[in-house]
């Protein structure tokens, strides 16, 4: 592994996406840490909001070694799962620990509806490279019907409507999400099942869990 320390943005960015990628790859996902050496979605970002890229893909990394050094896998979803919840000091329902299963598909957001978890399952699934997901906005990376979109939103708003939140059961049915200008894995069939809240235990922010399937058409 590689150190970050006192390097540029752009020279942590690609350490860290790297070596990201080198620790997926080793339970065998090809994963690209960036689809060009000059990151062009990472310097269109302001430097505070490269900060922020910085901050959250080190967390990812720092999950993926949390696993690694108690010689755990990266497939092992609830594993890896626990120890991003851990990393992030939240409190979590137990009862969403008891609903994951290995195939399922793993995300945490943060409120501005930023991704800074997913399980090993959705690298199986999408082809985007880390700088996508990390310097890219969702509504630029995937796109759903508009019937299937507001199936969500549904599930969103009666999430958020809940005082104080609670976790609830997704009604979408399965539809697919087209990943837009991937070179592969174009379109994901997928399903949520379940939305959970993590409180931060020492500062004010929370999070969104969820518990989703993902798969390749046939």
């Amino acid at each position: 592994m590689q150190s970050s320390s006192g390097l540029s943005r752009h020279a942590r960015f690609k350490i860290l996406s790297e070596n990201i990628s080198a620790l997926i790859e080793e339970e065998g996902l090809l994963v690209r840490p960036y689809g060009h050496a000059t990151l062009p979605y990472f310097n269109l970002l302001t430097a505070e909001e490269q900060e922020q890229v910085l901050r959250d893909i080190l967390i990812y990394f720092q999950v993926c070694t949390d696993v690694k050094s108690q010689n755990g896998s990266l497939k092992d979803t609830r594993l890896f799962t626990e120890k991003a919840i851990h990393r992030l000091g939240v409190s979590v329902d137990p009862f969403i620990l008891e609903q994951i299963q290995p195939h399922h598909l793993i995300e945490i957001y943060t409120q501005a509806q930023t991704q800074i978890f997913r399980s090993l399952k959705f690298f199986e699934v999408c082809s985007y490279s880390l700088e996508d997901l990390y310097c890219r906005k969702w509504y630029h990376l995937y796109q759903r019907t508009t019937q299937d979109q507001e199936n969500l939103e549904a599930d969103i708003g009666r999430y958020y409507s809940q005082s104080p939140l609670r976790t609830i059961q997704a009604t979408a049915p399965e539809h697919t999400i087209h990943a837009l200008g991937a070179l592969e894995r174009d379109e994901i069939i997928t399903q949520i099942f379940w939305l959970s809240p993590l409180q931060s235990l020492t500062k004010g922010d929370s999070y969104i869990l969820t518990v989703a399937t993902s798969r390749l058409p046939q």
